[in-house]
């Protein structure tokens, strides 16, 4: 594939994009922008919605109407800037799920293939009509008066590459580690959208339950969190307009956290939830 333009850079549609292989049946490529890296890697949820797209394609169905109702990934190695590989596994058709499976790969400086993710990947066409749900979003500041990604440091920020591509908004409450001031409450609230004003769909949710600064930040332990495990459902198709996102925790060692992630759409309808393993570098 071609190297993103200038103008695509932070594209969310083009970061994602998968072109199938000729002659190479359920194998297709894709290129990992470096305008997406953050930390030691590429963000794990374009890694994520990059899979969810190949098995989607080896299952000849859209997004539109089938989206990954369930994701679980193990993350492998850090994924870097440049071309990578996916090769698909279709496991079940059926008429309300689809499951592949996905292995996506990357050529290392010797030469050998280094696989970076795998995951399992159910697609659905459900959506979700709660009875009685108890999942309404919690009251949180409103983005306009939430602290924005200008306001983080310039040594954080240098870190955080993937913030040029996305509007994230703290609330005041769960941005004093910007400070030096962690609450220790060990939840976050914010807000999520792109910043080309791209509305979200159900690959975005991917990118939405791992967009936040990590739960440890708010005990004072800045630093790179890369993902082990990550197990996403998605319950239904996001409304246009911000998402608000909650990550917290009720597990933070000394050598990793589980983070749970729930994320709201404009209509206040719960669109995604997550929990995910990690371990500090």
């Amino acid at each position: 594939m071609q190297r993103l333009k200038e103008c695509d850079q932070f594209d969310f549609e083009v970061a994602t994009s998968v072109a199938k292989r000729s002659n190479a049946p359920g194998i297709y490529d894709s290129h990992l922008p470096e305008e997406w890296r953050t930390g030691g890697g590429i963000k794990g949820g374009i890694l994520m919605a990059t899979a969810a797209r190949a098995t989607a394609a080896a299952m000849d169905i859209g997004v539109e109407k089938f989206f990954p109702s369930s994701f679980s990934a193990s993350f492998l190695t850090a994924s870097q800037a440049g071309p990578v590989s996916l090769r698909t596994d279709i496991i079940r058709r059926g008429s309300r799920f689809c499951t592949g499976q996905v292995s996506m790969s990357q050529r290392a400086v010797d030469g050998a293939e280094v696989e970076r993710l795998r995951a399992l990947v159910s697609h659905g066409n459900l959506t979700s009509h709660p009875i009685g749900d108890p999942s309404a979003p919690p009251s949180i500041t409103p983005p306009e008066d939430c602290v924005r990604s200008h306001e983080v440091p310039a040594e954080i920020m240098d870190r955080l590459d993937i913030l040029d591509g996305v509007d994230i908004r703290l609330t005041p409450r769960c941005a004093g580690w910007v400070f030096d001031a962690p609450s220790r409450t060990g939840c976050f609230d914010g807000w999520f959208r792109f910043s080309n004003g791209r509305e979200p769909d159900p690959l975005a949710l991917l990118v939405a339950v791992d967009v936040l600064p990590p739960i440890s930040f708010d005990f004072g332990h800045v630093g790179w969190l890369p993902t082990v495990q990550l197990t996403a459902h998605i319950r239904d198709y996001p409304a246009p307009g911000w998402l608000q996102v909650r990550t917290s925790t009720k597990a933070l060692g000394d050598e990793y956290v589980i983070e749970d992630a729930e994320v709201w759409d404009s209509a206040g309808a719960l669109v995604i939830q997550s929990r995910r393993f990690a371990a500090f570098v």
